[in-house]
C-alpha cells in the first residue's frame, strides 16, 4: 500500500495543540510524534517501550497521551516520541477514531466497530 498523509490537530496535556501533518503508516503501531513536537505539546512520558524501526534496529521510546481531531472526529490515544523523523499514524490510533484506510483512493474512510462478546438485542 502506498503512504499517504493528513492533517490532524494533536492537543497535549497542557492544552498546548499544533495542527501536524501525519504520515498514514498502518505497519506503525501508535501515533508516533516527533520529539520536537512532543515538547511543545508538553507531553507526559507515561512509560518507555522497546520498538522496532522499519529497518529492522530496536530501539526504547518514550510513550505518551495525545488527543487527535481529525476527519470530524476526536479521541484520546498512546503515542511514541520518536528522536527525529515524520509523524505517524498508526493503527492503534486508527481504530481509535473507527478509521480504515482506503489504498486506492489514498484516503481514511469511516469503520464500523466489533464486539466479540454476545449482545442480547
Amino acid at each position: 500500500m502506498g503512504h499517504f498523509r493528513v492533517r490532524a490537530m494533536l492537543t497535549g496535556g497542557t492544552q498546548q495543540s499544533e495542527e501536524v501533518d501525519l504520515l498514514v503508516d498502518t505497519g506503525a503501531t501508535y501515533l508516533t510524534v516527533p520529539l520536537d513536537v512532543a515538547r511543545r505539546l508538553g507531553l507526559r512520558v507515561l512509560r518507555e517501550q522497546t520498538i522496532v524501526t522499519a529497518g529492522g534496529r530496536r530501539e526504547v521510546w518514550p510513550v505518551a497521551e495525545v488527543r487527535i481531531a481529525l476527519e470530524g472526529r476526536e479521541a484520546p490515544t498512546v503515542c511514541f516520541i520518536a528522536p527525529a523523523g515524520p509523524a505517524l499514524l498508526g493503527a492503534v490510533a486508527l481504530e481509535t477514531l473507527s478509521l480504515g484506510v482506503d489504498p486506492v483512493a489514498r484516503r481514511l474512510v469511516p469503520v464500523d466497530g466489533f464486539v466479540l462478546a454476545g449482545a442480547t438485542r
